[in-house]
């Protein structure tokens, strides 16, 4: 689907400070543009949007692109997702290429079918005074009907299918979205006499369905089933509606239903979401994660509610999240609680939930010693070192354990986990040459028409910086030099955020620039000829060395060499 003309044409049409302003409050700063970091909490602005480039780098946690990047990291899309919304709003037409053709058209329909399946929900639902007396009753405001796309699944094997048949769509189509199943006797409504909650992406449209009966029939709940644009353990229902609070709060509160999520939202708590009627998932943190790390867990009171918080405490700390968890009193769940309660109530719930170590040690059935092995077991699992630290002090006090036998028995844990024993990490030094590199690169990023004179007296491939070679490969691979830009369509995470940090601090007065490039050049020869010098001395060719020491006594008399 990439195609390089495509994604020329849509970046001549979007100007990245005008796209990136709709995100961030930008100020003009020298050449550039500065404002907050959109993907971390920083007070003072370190993120940096070049115009001349075309790119925006942060000088806080490194996270750098081009506008298509930008999109990726903000809204948490796939690379052809973002494509898709840049060349809607660009204008330009996107084609399909090769076998992906059918593929791409395939899920076209399908997230057009799913739009339509929703705009029929929210009509029947309108038209259903039962279903709309059930909404009312449950506590559900028109405003939240409206946020949350509600609907109503009417009674009966095949409306929906009659409805999209006439639409225009195919049996397989319909089929493939998770809107009809096969039967006996052909397809019939996946649907029926149900409220529906449709499930929305990150970007807003709508990939799946659930549906709650109105009665006491069984089951309760049912969600579509997964499709080619719907992953159930990579969704959480509405992040779509809660992520700008999300990223405002640094926090996210993670619930367990829809009706949760929704009168949560009504009471002032919009930075609800909930996994799909199961357990938590790598998949669902790994979306929470790009928006905070912060996390109140929050659970009914009964045994399933803290078997649930226990499975979810070893993910939790896998994925490094601050988490606390919130049990409910007895037969409550969010929504019972804030009807009966309010908000003020809830919020002090919320403000006291417990950290991971007092939940496990409170929740803890058995004797003493063995919360303190499941607390240590949750401990090791974590990456962050700090993290892991301070919850084994925490442990310390609260079970007023040596802090010496919490590590030793954590460091086996450890050991177990990993398969090797932990050692301190012993900083790389960075290597020596690496600033000439660089200063290289940056003033080629800079001043594109360089780029040739450079190439010409040095190999990308003797260039020791990993980064700085691949740029350099891909710079001299160009057949445009004058969109220098370019490179990152191709470029990995490593050479995209050197990239975009040397596009937006240089690392030089441009008015020296060739003084500075032609002093890189003679240090990185002169490097080249120390070493040539070394083996020759290592393989003992005496020849090759005379001939070195007479090259080097010429570059001596012409000042190159000690001079520089």
């Amino acid at each position: 689907m990439r195609s390089d003309r495509v994604l020329e044409e849509i970046k001549e049409r979007i100007d990245i400070v005008d796209f990136i302003s709709g995100y961030v409050q930008l100020r003009k700063s020298g050449q550039n543009w500065k404002g907050l970091c959109p993907f971390h909490i920083e007070k003072s602005p370190s993120f940096m949007v070049s115009q001349a480039k075309q790119i925006y780098h942060c000088f806080g946690c490194g996270a750098g692109g081009d506008v298509i990047g930008f999109l990726m990291n903000y809204e948490r899309m796939t690379f052809p997702e973002a494509l898709q919304v840049l060349a809607e709003k660009a204008g330009v037409k996107l084609p399909a290429f090769g076998q992906d053709k059918k593929v791409i058209e395939k899920g076209e329909q399908i997230r057009n079918a799913l739009a339509n399946a929703a705009e029929f929900f929210c009509r029947k639902l309108h038209e259903a005074k039962s279903a709309s007396a059930y909404i009312k009753k449950r506590g559900i405001t028109d405003e939240s009907i409206s946020l949350f796309r509600l609907g109503y699944a009417p009674a009966g094997w095949s409306n929906l299918l009659k409805h999209l048949r006439q639409a225009g769509y195919s049996d397989a189509v319909i089929r493939e979205a998770g809107l009809a199943v096969a039967g006996d006797k052909g397809l019939y409504d996946m649907f029926r006499e149900r409220i529906i909650f449709p499930i929305m992406g990150t970007n807003g449209n709508v990939i799946a369905f659930g549906g709650r009966a109105m009665d006491d029939s069984l089951p309760k709940y049912i969600n579509s089933p997964e499709t080619p644009v719907f992953k159930k353990s990579e969704t959480l229902y509405g992040l779509y509606t809660a992520k700008e609070v999300i990223r405002q709060k640094d926090a996210a509160l993670i619930m367990e239903g829809y009706m949760d999520v929704i009168i949560c939202h009504q009471y002032g708590f919009k930075n609800g979401v909930a996994p799909l009627g199961t357990s938590l998932t790598s998949g669902h943190l790994l979306k929470l994660r790009k928006l905070t790390k912060e996390v109140v867990v929050i659970f009914d009171g009964d045994a399933a509610g803290i078997a649930a918080a226990k499975r979810a405490l070893p993910l939790l700390a896998q994925n490094d999240f601050h988490a606390k968890i919130l049990i409910l009193p007895d037969k409550e769940d969010p929504d019972s609680y804030l009807g009966k309660h309010g908000s003020e109530s809830f919020s002090i719930l919320i403000e006291t939930a417990e950290s991971v170590t007092d939940f496990i040690l409170s929740a803890s059935k058995g004797q003493r010693s063995q919360a303190v092995r499941e607390a240590l077991t949750v401990i090791a699992e974590r990456q962050d070192a700090i993290e892991a630290e301070q919850m084994l002090i925490e442990l310390a006090g609260k079970t007023r354990i040596s802090e010496a036998t919490l590590r030793e028995e954590y460091r086996k844990l450890r050991a177990k986990k990993t398969g090797v024993a932990i050692k301190p990490v012993q900083p790389k030094a960075a290597p020596r040459n690496r600033a000439e590199e660089e200063l290289l690169l940056s003033a080629i990023i800079t001043f594109p028409e360089k780029a040739e004179a450079v190439l010409s007296r040095i190999d990308p491939d003797e260039i020791k910086d990993a980064a700085v070679s691949s740029l350099l490969r891909k710079i001299a691979a160009l057949p445009d030099r004058t969109n220098i830009a370019g490179v990152l369509d191709h470029a990995s995470e490593e050479d995209r955020l050197l990239f975009t940090r040397l596009s937006v601090a240089p690392g030089f007065d441009p008015e020296f620039v060739d003084r500075n490039i032609e002093d890189c050049l003679v240090k990185i020869e002169k490097r080249k000829f120390e070493e040539r010098l070394l083996h020759a001395r290592s393989s003992g060719d005496v020849q090759l060395i005379n001939t070195l020491l007479l090259e080097k006594k010429k570059m001596i008399k012409e000042k190159d060499y000690e001079t520089r």
